[in-house]
């Protein structure tokens, strides 16, 4: 498996390395990070689709998401207290099932996408033990600055606990290793 740098590819323009560091190092700065990051992500899915590179765009996707899900996971893991960082974990389920669907089209042509898209199978088993329950609620209409906004009253609650947490990123860990060796 041939290992592709920023410069291979052209994309070293989409990068600011400086900014992405200041902003992980500081939590409150999370929100932007997460900003920052996607704007990135959909400049370079952009440039890839139109150099007709569709299969290399794939595999930015799978490993940026993989990557916030094992950082994820660190955060939760070391601070179990706090739920809400289990609940996004465990969110992450419905991302997983549409990465499949998509990667699966990939998989056919492309013999890097079709490994990775096996090696995912196992993250797919582990996130199998997560449930999410969806409550429906009637969704409600209000004016917010003169437009009619529709509001979702629903709700979902994910179950997943801290030994799901260290499962799914014991997958990551292994996906992430062979990756990078």
């Amino acid at each position: 498996r041939r290992v592709l740098f920023r410069s291979d590819l052209n994309i070293g323009q989409f990068f600011n390395l400086k900014l992405v560091g200041r902003l992980a190092t500081n939590n409150d700065n999370l929100d932007s990070l997460m900003l920052i990051t996607t704007q990135n992500f959909n400049a370079i899915n952009k440039y890839l689709q139109e150099n007709r590179r569709a299969n290399l765009s794939i595999l930015f996707l799978v490993g940026g998401w993989m990557e916030a899900v094992h950082i994820n996971c660190k955060m939760s893991m070391d601070n179990p207290e706090v739920g809400s960082l289990a609940e996004r974990i465990g969110e992450q389920k419905i991302i997983l099932e549409n990465i499949m669907l998509l990667m699966s089209f990939y998989a056919e042509t492309d013999p890097n996408i079709k490994e990775l898209h096996e090696d995912m199978k196992k993250l797919q088993e582990a996130y199998g033990n997560i449930q999410i329950t969806y409550t429906y609620a009637e969704p409600t209409t209000e004016v917010v600055d003169g437009v009619l906004v529709i509001k979702d009253n629903s709700t979902s609650t994910v179950h997943i606990t801290q030994d799901n947490v260290k499962e799914i990123d014991s997958v990551i860990n292994t996906i992430r290793n062979k990756l990078t060796s």
